[in-house]
């Protein structure tokens, strides 16, 4: 008797074939877009193989949308200490300016 369950990662592949006219569509910026988004898939395949849901396409997009959040956090974290640094500098520049003024006096 053969699997009557195909597993995720061949769901996957299967998934990945059925989206090609829509990528194939898309304009060639759009298409490696595409593309990183099914990286995320694969990059989380065994977690969707664990999950074992009867609709592959949840485990691929929840996937899709795990690694898109990481990158707005760490985007998010990038930015709050470029800001952090901005603001240390415009203060140490501000003190030294004091520090000049007053030298002067």
């Amino acid at each position: 008797m053969g699997r009557t369950v195909p597993t995720y990662r061949l769901q996957l592949e299967h998934e990945l074939r059925r989206w090609h006219p829509f990528r194939a569509a898309l304009r060639a910026e759009d298409q490696s877009s595409f593309d990183s988004l099914f990286v995320y898939a694969h990059t989380y395949a065994d977690a969707g193989s664990a999950a074992a849901r009867p609709c592959p396409s949840e485990a691929l997009f929840m996937s899709m949308l795990l690694g898109l959040y990481q990158e707005v956090q760490a985007l998010r974290c990038a930015l709050a200490a470029a800001v952090r640094r901005t603001a240390q500098s415009q203060e140490d520049d501000f003190n030294e300016y004091l520090r000049r003024v007053q030298a002067q006096l």
